[in-house]
């Protein structure tokens, strides 16, 4: 028995078409059911038999059709299978959102070999409970200085990151300190295009190196080339110090069982894809064991045995300790002023002869083994699955399949048969072709079922006339002349065609609003599409006016818009669902944090109508304000207003927003959309607030910004 709370999850039987004697029993089944009275002949030479056959056959072929692959069925004559369908590296990746996440992205730096990156525990401004202020840390006291008041307590907040990035030998090489300044810039201007909500980089450091000089005897094996041996001594070694987190292609991911969401889950990289369990597995190394350089040394093919290992000082002289530690803003490096001679059953081998050559093989296999992926930009696309176009839409008229003796095929009736006959012809040309109608429909209804799905398209206006939002599809029965269709219809084929347009696509309701029904179809696909990436708008009824009332839209007509463009970018949306806005960019439209995205799409704000989202931790003091004396809050609400806040203003004046429902339903969707870690604050502005917050926000960015740039170019 389910445990109460478990979802039961039920497997639904695959569908498939029936075929032609399973339909045919079902039907005959019926007509006896229905006219087993009446109707007594049921062999096949029986008139009704063969109409009731053709229509089975028929009913077969679209049933067939059906199955069709979706690529086939979502293929049209000058169009690409799911066009309006995101790829999987458009859909897939997201902004970063945990420390690996961030990490890989700054990995993916040019000119880095590794980055660590850490929660900073640091104060940042002081609490004091008595009088309910928040003011900026006060300089350690000096001798003689009054002691701190015991209702002042520390402010530590949350969610301050700390990079540290190891430089790969090329970028040393190429620059030195310009180098690091380069790659301090670059790496800053990557986590702050994606930068986590309430989250800010404290600071960027970029590690020096610590050189770990070794003294070791080895015995090795038999091998053909010394020099080659030695150049893989120093290899692993090198490794092991400062291992370097490979870049994988996508071929190379698969290979190793991943599956595809969760090759791309996280940022999308520019060289490749990083292993999760690749990242995992390397750490920064705080110290440096003799033990562990024996077993690096011993995994080397061709090593036998270590006779002795040292570390050793500058001057080349043994320590005597087993354990190095390394400082926190330095990464260890292996020097290869480093002595390791090899002695071959107790004879030692030219030394001299074979280093020279040694360290150039190393440096040779360095550049070889380089595990950034040059090419992996190229490497993101998955293909879709090609499509054929299957040319679905195509419809043959039953009445070609009847037996000759009928007289409604391409042959026809004798000229010699006489009136009457020719007028039974007709009778049941005419009869069948209510019959061929329908099947001709559910053909069209299927060959169009791209657009059903499909949201590339712009939302018409409200006098528009184009078939956006067009949920019936006909067409007219094909006929060539062979069978003689148009001496049947009332009216030519173009008015018929408009006729079949009128009937079956939107007539207009009781009221003369246009295409409601298609509307309400169309709003139904879209929800469906919707929910797929589980999203939904069904709460959008309570948005009484707004532009798209003003600009004489109905609510369904709006509502199909704004799912439609929500659609269109939710890409975006869910990729930067919990980013913060750009601190290094000018403040603009399309500056904008992936919340306010969102909320923009689910509640119908347009791109140029304002409102704010403003980020606590940003608010924090900087150390040049431990000079200010006044307090930074007054009469604080909580004893630390910055970590994993989030306020967001509102122009409470508008009519739209002075709505009780209205307000009710933002701030309810701000609460479900807000990542669950930030605590939000919905706030409501009046008009004669508005200029004076405004001038004091834009102000504080600029000044932000300013000082965030300054501070790269340090």
């Amino acid at each position: 028995m389910d445990k109460p709370g478990n979802l039961a999850v039920v497997e639904s039987a695959a569908v498939t078409a029936p075929d032609f004697p399973s339909l045919r029993q079902q039907a005959m089944a019926l007509v006896c059911s229905l006219a087993g009275d009446t109707w007594t002949d049921h062999n096949a030479h029986d008139p009704g038999i063969t109409i009731l056959e053709q229509l089975c056959y028929a009913l077969t072929d679209l049933g067939y059709r059906s199955q069709f692959a979706l690529p086939d069925l979502l293929t049209r004559a000058g169009h690409e299978p799911g066009a309006d369908l995101p790829a999987p590296a458009q859909i897939l990746p997201t902004s970063p959102v945990t420390i690996s996440d961030l990490r890989k992205l700054v990995i993916d730096v040019p000119g880095v070999r590794n980055a660590w990156i850490d929660l900073v525990d640091e104060p940042a401004a002081t609490f004091d409970s008595a009088k309910r202020e928040v003011s900026p840390l006060v300089p350690a006291p000096t001798a003689g200085a009054a002691a701190p008041s015991p209702n002042v307590s520390e402010i530590r907040s949350q969610g301050l990151l700390r990079v540290r990035i190891e430089m790969s030998d090329a970028a040393k090489t190429a620059g030195g300190s310009e180098a690091a300044r380069t790659l301090r810039s670059e790496a800053a201007r990557r986590l702050h295009r994606c930068r986590p909500l309430g989250v800010d980089v404290h600071e960027i450091l970029v590690l020096d190196d610590e050189p770990i000089r070794l003294r070791a005897t080895l015995e090795i094996g038999a091998v053909g080339d010394a020099s080659r041996l030695l150049a893989s001594i120093y290899q692993s070694i090198a490794g092991y110090f400062s291992p370097a987190v490979p870049f994988r292609t996508l071929a190379e991911m698969l290979e190793r069982g991943r599956r595809v969401d969760e090759i791309f889950e996280g940022p999308l990289l520019d060289h490749g894809f990083i292993d999760v369990e690749d990242l995992a597995g390397i750490e920064r190394r705080s110290s440096v064991r003799v033990s562990d350089m024996i077993r690096v040394l011993m995994a080397v093919p061709g090593v036998l045995a270590v006779k002795s290992l040292h570390f050793t000082d500058g001057d080349g002289k043994a320590l005597k300790d087993w354990l190095l530690t390394v400082d926190s803003a330095k990464t260890p490096r292996f020097d290869l002023k480093s002595e390791i001679r090899l002695e071959r059953r107790g004879l030692l081998i030219d030394q001299a002869g074979i280093k020279e050559t040694a360290q150039g093989l190393y440096e040779s296999l360095a550049r070889e083994t380089a595990p950034r992926n040059q090419n992996g930009e190229h490497e993101h696309e998955l293909r879709s699955p090609p499509g054929r176009d299957r040319h679905v839409a195509n419809y043959h008229s039953i009445q070609e399949h009847f037996p000759m003796t009928y007289g409604i095929g391409a042959a026809g009736l004798p000229q010699s048969a006489p009136p009457a006959r020719h007028a039974l012809a007709k009778q049941l040309k005419a009869y069948l072709m209510f019959y061929d109608q329908l099947l001709a429909n559910q053909f069209a209804q299927l060959a169009n079922v791209g657009k059903l799905f499909s949201f590339g398209d712009e939302a018409p206006d409200a006098n528009d006339a184009d078939d956006s939002y067009h949920s019936y599809f006909s067409q007219v029965i094909p006929d060539d002349g062979e069978l003689g269709l148009d001496e049947i219809r009332v009216s030519g084929p173009d008015k018929h065609r408009a006729l079949l347009q009128q009937i079956t696509e939107e007539p207009t309701d009781a009221v003369g609003s246009k295409r409601q029904p298609g509307l309400q179809r169309r709003n139904r696909f879209l929800d469906h599409l919707l929910a797929r990436f589980g999203e939904q708008f069904h709460d959008y009824a309570l948005l009484q006016a707004g532009e798209g009332a003003a600009a004489g839209m109905t609510r369904a007509e709006r509502l199909a818009r704004d799912k439609r463009t929500f659609l269109r970018d939710y890409p975006r949306i869910g990729r930067d669902r919990g980013t913060g806005f750009n601190l290094l960019e000018p403040a603009g439209a399309e500056n904008r944090s992936g919340l306010e995205w969102t909320l923009r799409r689910k509640l119908g704000i347009s791109d140029d109508e304002t409102f704010y989202l403003v980020e606590h931790i940003l608010l924090r003091p900087l150390p040049g304000d431990v000079h200010q004396r006044a307090p930074l809050f007054r009469d604080a609400q909580v004893r630390d207003p910055y970590s994993l806040q989030i306020s967001l203003v509102f122009p409470g004046w508008l009519a739209r927003y002075q709505e009780p429902n209205f307000r009710q339903f933002v701030e309810r969707t701000v609460l479900e959309e807000t990542p669950a870690h930030l605590s939000a604050r919905v706030l409501w502005q009046e008009e004669d607030e508005k200029q004076a917050f405004e001038m004091a926000y834009c102000a504080w960015l600029q000044k932000l910004r300013s000082y965030r740039l300054a501070e790269l170019e340090g």
